[in-house]
């Protein structure tokens, strides 16, 4: 089975060979990991109704934001800021795949939603 999902990792140039490849593959996880989750949040049988609603919501932006990632990898942007253009360091975006946002760019979108 051949999708999107699974194409052959693309990024800007900042990142190695090895960092798109492993960037890729934990974007990967995340998606079914979220679509697991998803399916499970169908029918949960020891949740709250009202949270289950929230998490299932929470899951479905998770998969929107993943499936985003990896429209910048087809276009070859993934990796650069979509506010600032800069490179997002490699650290950031092992820790958060689907960041699309440099630490700077997110910080002040952050410190303007309180």
């Amino acid at each position: 089975m051949s999708t999107r999902l699974e194409a052959t990792p693309v990024a800007a140039a900042h990142l190695s060979t090895e960092e798109r490849a492993r960037l890729h593959r934990l974007l990967l996880d995340e998606h079914v990991a979220q679509r697991t989750r998803a399916v499970e949040l169908q029918d949960p049988l020891d949740l709250e109704p009202d949270l289950a609603e929230v998490l299932l919501v929470r899951c479905h932006e998770a998969l929107e934001e993943i499936e985003a990632a990896f429209k910048l990898f087809d276009e070859g942007t993934y990796g650069l800021c979509g506010s600032c253009g800069a490179a997002i360091h490699y650290d950031r975006l092992e820790a958060v795949p689907a960041a699309r946002h440099c630490l700077a760019c997110q910080s002040g979108r952050d410190r303007s939603l309180r």
